[in-house]
C-alpha cells in the first residue's frame, strides 16, 4: 500500500470525527437552549443539575415562581434550600442573551453555506 492511500485513510478518519464534533456540539447547544426557552411556559423546571458523585447530585428547580435546591441520592430527595428569584433571573437572562448571539452565528453560517451573504 501507498503513502497517499494511508494519507486519505487518516483525512477521512479525520473528516469523520470532525463530523461527530461538530454534530455532538449541537445537540448539547440544542438541548441547553431548548432548556432556557422553555422555563418561561412551564410550572416546573429543571435549570441545572450538577453530579456530585455516582449516586448524588444537586438540581436547580423552578417550581411555579421560586427557585429551589433540591439534593438527590440514592432512593432520597430532599429540598437544601431556596434561591433568590432576582439572582436566578440575571442569571437567565443572561444565559438567553448568550443563547441568542449563538443561534444568530449559526444562522449566519448556514447563509453563508448556501452563498445568500
Amino acid at each position: 500500500m501507498t503513502s497517499s492511500f494511508w494519507l486519505q485513510y487518516i483525512g477521512a478518519l479525520l473528516v469523520v470525527a470532525l463530523l461527530l464534533g461538530g454534530l455532538y456540539a449541537v445537540v448539547r447547544g440544542l438541548a441547553r437552549g431548548r432548556v432556557i426557552a422553555s422555563t418561561e411556559r412551564r410550572l416546573l423546571t429543571v435549570l441545572e443539575s450538577t453530579m456530585l458523585s455516582q449516586h448524588a447530585a444537586v438540581h436547580v428547580v423552578k417550581v411555579g415562581k421560586r427557585y429551589v435546591i433540591i439534593g438527590a441520592s440514592n432512593g432520597n430527595v430532599s429540598m437544601l434550600g431556596d434561591l433568590p428569584s432576582d439572582e436566578v433571573e440575571t442569571w437567565l437572562t443572561e444565559q438567553r442573551s448568550i443563547l441568542g448571539v449563538h443561534r444568530a452565528s449559526l444562522a449566519e453560517a448556514f447563509k453563508f453555506l448556501r452563498g445568500k451573504s
